[in-house]
């Protein structure tokens, strides 16, 4: 009796070591990440978002290699929502799909991109999108600023920057909507992370 229980130990021990979200069906993982010099961390740990039971879970650990990158390895049933939480650092985890495959990940002080998988692109697409519109609200801000400054700004200025500025801002709104609404991998990851910024009008389109 001490046996059987030792063996159905070791083999629960094994299953739960072999991948995330392993039924018998899982194909392999890899995922390397690289972080720049002012970004690096000693240690870090892969997670994964469980949707049946609402939790996340941890999936892997692993320690930088010489060059401050690390490297995931395992098996997967089928896409997840995944974090990379580094040493000492919970409150700034970087959200990723996990795939099966290779999914590679850069990360800088001012910038990231991923590749490997259909869900990442999109995610990477999204991300794209939304940084080019933020920035083009930058600069509408600082064309306003910079007329108010040297006087040349006219009403009908002032009305068309304003125009252009929510325009940009309903542009921003509506892709976040409609990736969330998705349901997918991808519009979790996006509602996670920006549902908090939509206002109450768009808010009230999310499903």
């Amino acid at each position: 009796m001490k046996q059987l229980l030792i063996l159905m130990a070791s083999l629960l021990i094994g299953s739960a070591l072999a991948g995330c979200g392993n039924d018998g069906h899982s194909t392999d993982y890899k995922v390397t990440c690289s972080l720049d010099g002012v970004m690096r961390h000693d240690s870090a740990t892969l997670l994964v978002y469980e949707q049946d039971y609402d939790k996340l879970r941890v999936c892997a650990t692993a320690h930088a290699a010489s060059d401050g990158g690390f490297t995931f390895e395992g098996q997967t049933s089928e896409p997840h929502v995944a974090l990379i939480r580094w040493d000492n650092d919970s409150l700034n985890p970087f959200y990723f799909i996990l795939e099966p495959g290779l999914t590679t990940i850069n990360i800088t002080s001012h910038s990231w991109d991923i590749s490997g998988g259909a869900l990442n692109a999109r995610y990477q697409h999204y991300a794209n999108q939304r940084n080019e519109i933020m920035n083009q609200r930058v600069a509408t801000w600082q064309q306003y600023l910079k007329m108010a400054a040297d006087k040349t700004l006219k009403r009908d200025d002032e009305q068309r920057l304003v125009q252009q500025d929510s325009l940009l801002n309903d542009s921003l709104q509506r892709i976040t909507v409609d990736h969330i609404n998705r349901g997918d991998a991808v519009g979790r990851i996006i509602r996670e992370r920006f549902a908090d910024q939509l206002d109450q009008e768009h808010m009230r389109l999310l499903k």
